[in-house]
């Protein structure tokens, strides 16, 4: 028989680099998680943010789209925020966090005709918002164009002459 009584029981613990190849491999595999979780939420904000845009030029075009005074000197070309207060603006947060600018543009609309003569038409606005911003650095745009038409019958070509 072989005496056992010589030899030490071994410990039962973790050497140095195995600790280390444990987080080297638990990091391989939690950071592109972490960096998807990163990204995910700047896209988000990203999102929210030109969701604001939108309906902050949104809110422009109808305020513009309902006020007769606007209509009465064309054509228009207003920055906003301006020192004129026309019932046009933008949030205030979009202005001070991100440097919004908005501008608003109404003439009438070019390149297009009266049906069947190949007349300019006299009788259709285009109305342009740009909306300029800057996030993380970067400029950025979103734009927004809607046409009104002059429904004044006595001088309305669009669809039929009248003489």
């Amino acid at each position: 028989m072989i005496s056992l009584r010589g030899f030490k029981k071994a410990k039962r613990a973790f050497t140095f680099v195995e600790v280390l190849l444990a987080i080297f491999i638990i990091g391989v595999g939690v950071l592109p998680v972490l960096t998807l979780f990163l990204t995910g939420t700047r896209t988000i904000e990203s999102g929210g943010l030109i969701f604001q845009v939108a309906v902050a030029a949104q809110n422009i075009m109808d305020t513009v789209r309902s006020d007769t005074f606007l209509w009465q000197g064309l054509p228009v070309d207003i920055k906003i925020p301006s020192d004129e207060d026309r019932g046009l603006y933008l949030p205030t947060e979009l202005v001070k966090k991100y440097k919004a600018q908005a501008f608003l543009k109404i003439d009438v609309a070019k390149g297009h005709t009266i049906l069947n003569t190949g007349e300019p038409e006299e009788n259709l606005y285009q109305i342009d918002i740009l909306v300029t911003w800057e996030e993380n650095g970067i400029k950025k745009q979103y734009s927004l164009t809607n046409y009104r038409a002059n429904i004044n019958w006595q001088t309305m070509k669009t669809s039929t002459r009248f003489e």
